[in-house]
């Protein structure tokens, strides 16, 4: 009998719970800046116990937002720290199957969609820590125009277009000092003008140009968020902050750290007949102040479930933006306007000096 017994307690001894076979996977291999991912997450316990009261946490993705997970009983979710927490039970030899929705940022492209799962039964001493990632791909652009297989954003048709007039007015402006250099007459004029570098002085002209087309770029989104974009009623799926540091250092001086907090939310809303998740906060013309961006009391007050008004884009639903109309970063783009000014007083000066140049060919003819 004491043989017979020996083995009983010996496999009791052994009873144990084991979540080391669970399994996480996706939908998608790579994942589109603006899209959802379905995360499929299977736990099992391949021990001989059953695994009662195992916590379940799962942590949200720094570079994207949980927008779904309702198969977890008792779910406790904390924005604040990013995370929610359920208590399942497990039978020995069983699963327990559970998915949720990630969104991609769409300001997170060419960055990793991320997720920590941890499972733990404390009274087993039993745990399971593990990750979901995936690759967050640029998203496809609807906007520009296909040539030979290839789209090209309109921003590239203006590039291509500064880049064309600014060789142009270097050849032209080279000439033109070329030509008041080897005037006969050139002695008259002052040396300051005669020793005018062509392409400093294109760089003074067309380099701030070049600012002032982003501005106006940014100015049209502006404008059409205002006149153009649809308003619709949004849900409240998650938010997050996106905080970027910034470290200068320069010769002789101490470190210089600026971080700013940028607020970005999960929407869902209707756009016709589609119903759209996506994310967005402006249309990117805030002004940061002092590290913070304006909008952080909306950060503290919109809380996910709750219903607040948005506008996108009919061209491309996916934009979207609770806040709209200009920003105060327009005063950056003032920076470059002296220089601008610098730059045409010079190349006026150049023109008066070949004005000149040709009354004093005029008269001797």
């Amino acid at each position: 009998m004491l043989i017979a017994v020996i083995p009983f307690f010996a496999r009791v001894a052994v009873a144990e719970v084991d979540l080391s076979q669970s399994t996480v996977s996706s939908d998608l291999k790579t994942v589109p800046a603006g899209t959802v991912v379905t995360v499929n997450v299977v736990l099992k316990n391949s021990g001989d116990t059953p695994s009662h009261g195992t916590d379940v946490r799962v942590r949200f993705p720094h570079n994207g937002f949980l927008v779904r997970i309702d198969e977890l009983p008792k779910l406790k979710r904390d924005d604040d720290e990013r995370e929610v927490e359920a208590v399942v039970n497990i039978p020995e030899g069983g699963e327990y199957p559970f998915s949720f929705d990630l969104l991609a940022s769409r300001k997170e492209a060419q960055h990793t969609l991320s997720s920590d799962i941890e499972v733990r039964n404390f009274l087993a001493d039993a745990r399971l820590d593990t990750a979901f990632s995936i690759k967050i791909s640029s998203a496809p652009s609807t906007a520009g125009v296909v040539i030979g297989g290839l789209r090209f954003h309109p921003a590239a048709f203006w590039v291509l277009g500064w880049m064309i007039c600014g060789g142009l007015f270097f050849v032209w402006l080279r000439f033109r000092l070329q030509w008041l250099r080897e005037h006969p007459k050139s002695s008259v004029l002052p040396s300051r003008v005669r020793r005018l570098p062509a392409l400093a002085l294109v760089a003074l002209i067309m380099a701030p140009v070049a600012f002032l087309m982003v501005a106006a770029g940014l100015a049209w989104r502006d404008l059409q968020s205002l006149t153009s974009w649809k308003e619709a009623q949004a849900t409240i799926l998650d938010r997050r902050e996106v905080i970027k540091t910034e470290t200068r250092k320069e010769p002789g001086k101490r470190r210089q750290t600026s971080t700013t907090r940028t607020p970005e939310f999960a929407l869902k809303y209707q756009a016709g007949e589609h119903e759209i998740i996506s994310s967005g906060f402006d249309t990117g013309t805030s002004l940061h102040i002092g590290g913070q961006v304006i909008g952080k009391a909306a950060m503290e007050e919109w809380v996910a479930g709750k219903t607040i008004p948005c506008w996108y884009d009919p061209a491309d639903p996916g934009s979207v933006v609770v806040r709209r109309g200009f920003g105060g970063a327009y005063i950056f783009f003032l920076i470059p306007l002296p220089i601008l000014w610098f730059g045409l007083r010079q190349l006026q000066k150049v023109n008066q000096a070949v004005r000149q140049l040709d009354e004093l060919d005029s008269t001797v003819g």
